[in-house]
């Protein structure tokens, strides 16, 4: 789980907890076993561990006659580091590591191994962690492109007091590398660079790749320190025998044979040594007494039990379950010497992975204590005896146990072994309690439990209240994630059942306190409406308003599609002066025939002839290159403008600068106006007469008017036609001059 630890304190049995960081996708065939500056450590020429030339015997193929093959098991897991060149720089990047980069892993094909940094444990102090413990954190903030160039790789020890990388990537989330990159920080180098090393094995130059030399050079003895352990041929964090090769069938490192003639196996990627376990233990200065414990169930007890525990005895046990489990301590015998605040001799229970975690309970005397349950998945239990007046010791008994009760404002909640298949016959039920004035939310992170149409096998089921009888919120099983639950007030019920048969992965759920928000006395900070959300809330604005950069302020809405026949556009914010950096589109449109006019009533935007700042852009039809009425600044109103068809596009920009009152503009949309006038004059003595071989309407209202020039200015004696009717013909006698127009209204019927 993010922001837990490691334990360094090794246990007698090669059973370790390791945690493998899969990131993906990237495969990478290298890695950087030194930089510059851990070259200046050396404080050697770096040549002079190359200037003997090998024997033949050393020039050694794995499938020569007569020669043992390297084992499956001592299969070099590394690879050349000619790709690692190319983006090591993305790689110092990880995680917030420093700038100087230790060292980088990676497995792949025997012909491609790869350079790990020396091994043996580091000399230097300030590399050790304090209290045995990594502090570590599992990144989720990589995008695509960094994911891809992630590669196996870490810092030897501790690198000062700010964060470090660690990374596994594809081809490396294997249990063996992980437990090798982890020795890296626990403080190891590699075996073959130990000072002793010529005593064990054989460096062959001529088939080291080129440019790979310095991954083979030895380490100075103030720079490693092997704590009295002999050359370990059998370690994790040795070099196979082909590890930067030129070739797969050529080695560079070759064992010497032993007193038997054999050439040990180097290389192997499966388990911790027993020099690997036996160095961590002298590293970290882990008690002679005691263990890591994983089973679902134990027990163990004070050393000498029951026949007595020697004086000044230290004792440590490490007990790690499942995540998602409880840990229950029983002691069934107890019988150290009693002092005041337990202080010469006493057992220690602590809530966590180490001896800085929350106490809870420090025992003596002869009483049986209480149970004692852990609220996650660990236990740190310490002994120490310090008197010479001993008493039998103590037994304990353990198991791991689910559910429980929770009074805390936010947490986790799995089911037992999360993210492995749950147990079979299991039944676990929590109850969360969080401070009083909230509700809890909880939302779920991943979610496979065994289907039933009615749920009846496995499931998970939460209730709005402490009590199996409080009001359903939800029964779920199946594949699919349930959506964000909500309790009515600060306790919530949760039950995981799973029957004796088939077993899924289980689910992973946060919880969490939550607020209404939206319920404070300044409605969470919104201008308008406030809607609450699962953890967080959210304002919005009334039709017609948009929120501003503040999410929270709510300003007019720009732009838009409009429809109406009339109606007035104005800048956004109107009466008061537009936002900078806006950018509005109004697109208004009439129906067919119809066309549209803009009259601006206010007109004042920053700017002037160049219109380069702050304008308005006016275009008959809808897209940014159509037809161009104008562009507009300044404070010079303009004119009236009709478009060519039943569309018009108007736009107004501003910049981030000057900001002015604005435009208001009303528009228009009706029947376009033309007309064709004719006139025709003749004798007095003669009559005009008019008549229609057809009248089509190109529109809703087409009229026809007729006058003489006497009704020019009065009242207009003859008819007006409209269509699509034909007209009557007309006839005028006289000296009176004949003048007809077609005219498309602009007003309704």
């Amino acid at each position: 789980p993010a922001g837990a630890s490691w334990e360094l304190c090794l246990p007698s049995k090669t059973k370790t907890e390791l945690i493998a960081l899969c990131f993906s996708p990237a495969a990478f065939w290298g890695d950087i076993a030194l930089d510059e500056d851990d070259l200046k450590l050396f404080q050697i020429d770096r040549t002079a561990d190359f200037t003997k030339h090998s024997d033949g015997n050393a020039r050694h193929t794995s499938g020569g006659l007569g020669e043992e093959v390297s084992s499956e098991n001592a299969t070099s897991t590394d690879h050349s580091d000619k790709a690692v060149k190319k983006d090591g720089r993305q790689n110092r990047t990880l995680a917030g590591s420093p700038r100087r980069k230790e060292h980088t892993d990676e497995p792949g094909m025997d012909a491609h191994p790869s350079a790990r940094v020396r091994r043996a444990t580091t000399a230097r102090a300030e590399r050790i962690w304090p209290g045995g413990v990594i502090p570590y954190v599992i990144g989720g903030n990589f995008t695509a492109e960094l994911s891809h160039r992630l590669r196996c790789c870490s810092y030897v020890g501790r690198r000062g007091g700010g964060p470090q990388a660690i990374s596994i990537g594809k081809n490396c989330d294997k249990f063996g590398i992980v437990a090798h990159e982890l020795g890296h920080v626990v403080g190891f180098w590699h075996e073959h660079t130990r000072p002793d090393r010529d005593q064990h094995v054989t460096i062959i130059r001529e088939n080291i790749q080129q440019g790979q030399e310095y991954n083979f050079l030895k380490m100075e003895a103030g720079e490693v320190n092997s704590l009295g352990e002999t050359y370990d041929f059998d370690s994790i964090m040795h070099y196979a025998r082909n590890t930067f090769s030129r070739g797969v069938f050529l080695d560079t490192i070759l064992p010497r044979r032993d007193d038997n003639g054999v050439r040990p196996s180097i290389g192997q990627r499966v388990r911790l040594s027993q020099g690997d376990i036996a160095q961590a233990r002298k590293l970290y200065k882990c008690p002679a007494c005691g263990e890591t414990l994983q089973d679902s169930t134990g027990n163990f007890s004070a050393p000498g039990f029951p026949n007595g525990y020697p004086s000044y005895s230290h004792c440590v046990w490490r007990i790690s379950v499942t995540p998602g489990e409880k840990i229950m301590l029983n002691f069934t015998s107890m019988d150290l010497f009693k002092s005041r605040l337990c202080w010469y001799d006493y057992v220690e229970v602590r809530d966590g992975y180490w001896r800085k975690a929350p106490l809870l309970g420090r025992f003596c005397g002869d009483k049986i204590p209480e149970p004692v349950i852990s609220t996650d998945s660990r236990l740190w239990i310490e002994f120490r005896s310090s008197s010479n007046i001993l008493g039998k010791g103590f037994f304990v008994l353990y198991e791991a146990i689910c559910g429980g009760e929770i009074h805390k404002d936010a947490g986790q909640i799995q089911s037992p072994n999360y993210p492995d298949d749950y147990r079979p016959s299991k039944e676990c039920i929590w109850k969360i309690t969080v401070s009083e004035g909230f509700h809890i939310g909880i939302t779920f992170q991943a979610f496979e439990i065994e289907w039933h149409d009615a749920c009846s096998y496995d499931y998970l089921e939460i209730r709005d209240g402490l009590t199996e009888q409080s009001p359903l919120l939800g029964h779920f099983c199946g594949y699919e994630k349930p959506e964000d639950i909500k309790s009515s007030s600060n306790k919530v019920w949760m039950k995981f059942a799973s029957d004796a048969t088939i077993n899924k992965a289980g689910f992973a759920a946060n919880f969490f306190k939550e607020m209404d928000e939206c319920s404070l006395p300044d409605n969470g900070g919104c201008e308008q409406h406030c809607e609450n959300t699962l953890g967080s809330y959210k304002c919005t604005c009334e039709p017609g308003y948009e929120l501003t950069a503040d999410k929270k302020s709510c300003e007019a809405a720009c732009g838009g599609f409009i429809t109406k026949l009339n109606g007035t556009i104005t800048s956004p914010g109107w009466p008061k002066e537009y936002p900078t950096n806006k950018n509005c589109v109004w697109q208004v449109v009439a129906p067919a025939q119809y066309r549209i006019s803009l009259q601006f009533e206010v007109f004042e935007l920053e700017g002037n002839d160049v219109c380069k700042y702050d304008y308005v852009e006016v275009r008959s039809e809808l897209d940014s290159d159509s037809k161009l009425h104008g562009k507009f600044c300044g404070s010079e109103k303009p004119e009236v403008i009709t478009s060519y068809g039943n569309n018009m596009r108007l736009e107004f920009k501003s910049d981030n600068t000057v900001s002015k009152k604005g435009f208001k503009v009303h528009y228009f949309s009706g029947m376009w106006l033309y007309s064709f006038r004719a006139a025709v004059i003749t004798g007095t003595e003669n009559a005009l007469w008019l008549g229609f071989a057809s009248f089509p309407s190109s529109g809703d209202h087409d009229h026809f008017l007729l006058h003489s020039p006497r009704a020019m200015y009065s009242r207009m004696r003859l008819p007006c036609c409209c269509a699509p009717d034909l007209p009557s013909a007309l006839c005028e006698c006289g000296k009176w001059l004949l003048k007809a127009s077609f005219i498309l209204c602009c007003f309704l019927a």
